[in-house]
């Protein structure tokens, strides 16, 4: 009687688990969204001098897309966003003159998310910044990279992988420390069956696949840090509960040939580009600045 009770319950237990998703899943699609439409990103920059335009291009039969502000200056900044996201998470930055006198400003819809391919994920670091190392190459140093959250791990990697398209990374809040990573949240594996998988919106399902592959691929980045040697700066709240505090520590541990600065925020939470966007805005000016004068 009491095994009967337990599988029971277990079922009982699944069922509200599901029945929850699909609830979630519902208000996700019915409230949120993670790209501005053109409509509104038109009206946005109605009243500035200078509006980025959208640029495509395609690689190994993957659409990607981002947005610049090419005023030929000599250095870029290229913004990469986390999961979901899109590129106009740092849409406020292309209207600061501050940074656009300085530099021509990118920010990419990473692969999977707004018009790059939306819908087909690329759980690999490795590729995606295969993917976007294109965009690098178009553009002049010196090259700063500036990603929150995931984005983060993506432009670490970049810097591991294409050393000759980086000068300089700096991360918001981000997830690189694999054994900070939860092991598994207990939703996402039924996001990926067949009959719950349809239900939910193409970004979350998107950015599902990230994460559920996130700590394995941060595992394999682990002998890769040694390879940084560009400046590198990390900004992370303390109280930041998203994405744990640590990763602050564990860049420092791993930064180990590179000129680096962790700057670790008592009162902030995850969502820096935002909330610290004057604190941003200077850590980029400072990097330019320091860049410029090593060349």
């Amino acid at each position: 009687m009491a095994k009967s009770k337990l599988f029971k319950g277990l079922k009982i237990g699944c069922l509200s688990s599901l029945v929850l998703i699909v609830v979630l899943s519902q208000v996700i699609s019915g409230c949120v969204t993670f790209s501005m439409s053109d409509k509104k990103v038109a009206a946005y920059f109605e009243d500035v001098p200078y509006k980025p335009k959208s640029e495509f291009y395609e690689v190994g039969g993957y659409k990607m897309h981002f947005k610049a502000l090419d005023l030929n200056k000599p250095a870029t900044l290229v913004f990469v966003h986390g999961t979901p996201g899109a590129w106009d998470a740092f849409i406020d930055y292309f209207k600061d003159s501050t940074l656009y006198n300085e530099a021509n400003i990118i920010s990419v819809d990473r692969p999977g998310f707004g018009k790059s391919s939306y819908g087909k994920p690329v759980a690999s670091l490795e590729r995606q910044c295969l993917l976007m190392s294109e965009i690098l190459e178009k553009y002049p140093a010196p090259r700063i990279l500036i990603g929150h959250s995931l984005g983060g791990p993506i432009v670490a990697r970049m810097a591991m992988d294409h050393p000759n398209l980086v000068e300089g990374i700096i991360m918001l809040a981000p997830a690189i420390a694999p054994d900070l990573e939860p092991n598994e949240d207990w939703f996402r594996v039924p996001m990926r069956w067949p009959i719950i998988e349809g239900i939910f919106p193409k970004v979350m399902r998107v950015s599902n696949e990230e994460v559920i592959f996130l700590k394995e691929e941060l595992e394999l980045m682990l002998p890769l840090w040694q390879n940084i040697t560009i400046p590198s700066i990390v900004i992370q709240g303390e109280k930041d509960n998203l994405v744990a505090p640590g990763n602050g520590p564990f860049a420092d541990s791993m930064l180990v040939n590179a000129p680096h600065e962790i700057i670790m925020l008592e009162k902030q939470n995850h969502f820096l580009p935002w909330n610290e966007s004057e604190l941003v805005k200077k850590t980029i000016l400072k990097m330019i600045e320091s860049l410029k004068r090593n060349l």
